[in-house]
């Protein structure tokens, strides 16, 4: 199964919601896709609405027996998913 990644925008925020669940429910339907990475190499603001949102598709990722990683995390943003526990649901990559 192929991986594929949803490059993040440099403000994830509820403002990308309609995106985010564009392009997550795209690759959890696709059955060649098993792994699913968010890359947040340009993330530079991250809201806690965006947190949430990584984790109601996690679950449904998991419902449809795919992994999610995280990949590019770095500065503040990094320190956000880590004080938010992600690492225990996400690999970091």
């Amino acid at each position: 199964m192929a991986a594929t990644s949803v490059l993040l925008p440099n403000r994830f925020d509820y403002g990308y919601h309609k995106e985010f669940q564009r392009q997550c429910g795209e690759q959890i339907e696709n059955p060649d896709i098993g792994e699913i990475i968010f890359d947040f190499s340009r993330v530079e603001y991250v809201d806690s609405a965006a947190l949430g949102m990584m984790l109601m598709w996690q679950r449904r990722a998991a419902a449809a027996n795919k992994k999610m990683s995280i990949k590019g995390a770095k500065g503040a943003t990094a320190q956000i998913l880590e004080m938010a526990n992600m690492q225990k649901i996400f690999e970091f990559i």
